[in-house]
């Protein structure tokens, strides 16, 4: 169960999607007018969808998307994935940059999905419940069009000698 009261779920929430959508506009503005670009600006707009959605929920003001310092144990870091991947660092192009970017992004997804499935477990009025499980149904709906993208996908080569991501 997690520690945190209904207000700092939503807190907690909104946080998480304002990283999700900036990690998302950056991977859409590297990746241009492709179809992985295209998906990652797709990303971006259900996320600012979500953050309409949580703030109008208590009237959480927008501007407490950016607050972490508090709620950091329960963020997952994008752009520390993104440094650990080297897309943070070198560019890599082609289908190996894609790979990457929605590699995070399937991390990203999967983080969501579960912060919301164990916080409609801890909320008790119906009308958060509610939003809970619809973002957690939309954050499934995203991680399967990630999914689907990344099986699209010419395979990967094989890694560099010396590549810590190797498989």
């Amino acid at each position: 169960m997690l520690d945190l009261n209904e207000i700092e779920i939503l807190q907690v929430a909104l946080a998480h999607e304002e990283r999700a959508r900036v990690f998302y506009i950056r991977m859409a503005e590297r990746h241009g007018g492709s179809a992985a670009g295209d998906l990652f600006v797709f990303l971006s707009r259900e996320e600012e969808g979500h953050i309409r959605r949580l703030t109008s929920r208590y009237g959480v003001p927008e501007f407490e998307k950016k607050w972490e310092e508090k709620f950091l144990p329960y963020l997952i870091d994008l752009d520390r994935l993104a440094w650990e991947e080297g897309l943070g660092t070198q560019y890599t192009p082609g289908p190996e940059a894609v790979r990457r970017g929605l590699g995070i992004a399937r991390k990203a997804e999967f983080h969501a999905i579960a912060f919301y499935a164990e916080s409609g477990k801890t909320v008790d009025d119906r009308k958060t419940k509610t939003l809970l499980a619809e973002l957690e149904e939309e954050e499934r709906n995203h991680l399967a069009k990630i999914e689907g993208y990344l099986g699209d996908l010419p395979p990967a080569p094989f890694p560099p000698k010396g590549d810590r991501n190797a498989r």
